[in-house]
């Protein structure tokens, strides 16, 4: 006898149906996964608050915070201040650069 009886196709239906289903139930919806809330830690919710935007320590003037870095000055540079020029470095001929 060749092929399945109507009860082994049955079978198989079903089984195929099943599998269908069960990896259409593991695709997850735009609202997966549902995470519980998180809790943050009091100094993480400090800082999330501190940096908010529209924070009191936003609205201050910033005239502290312009850093100049100092001009490099090389050998035979004058100083504008003082007008001195600065000498030229020392040979030192024991030592390798």
């Amino acid at each position: 006898m060749s092929g399945y009886t109507p009860d082994e196709k049955l079978r198989l239906q079903q089984l195929r149906e099943l599998r269908r289903r069960w990896l259409k139930d593991q695709e997850l919806s735009h609202r997966e996964p549902v995470l519980p809330p998180r809790k943050p830690w009091p100094v993480e919710a400090f800082w999330d608050k501190f940096l908010q935007n529209g924070g009191p320590w936003r609205n201050t003037t910033q005239p502290y915070a312009i850093v100049e870095r100092k001009p490099r000055i090389f050998p035979g540079d004058t100083i504008v201040e003082t007008g001195e020029v600065i000498p030229p470095m020392k040979e030192f001929p024991d030592q390798h650069h």
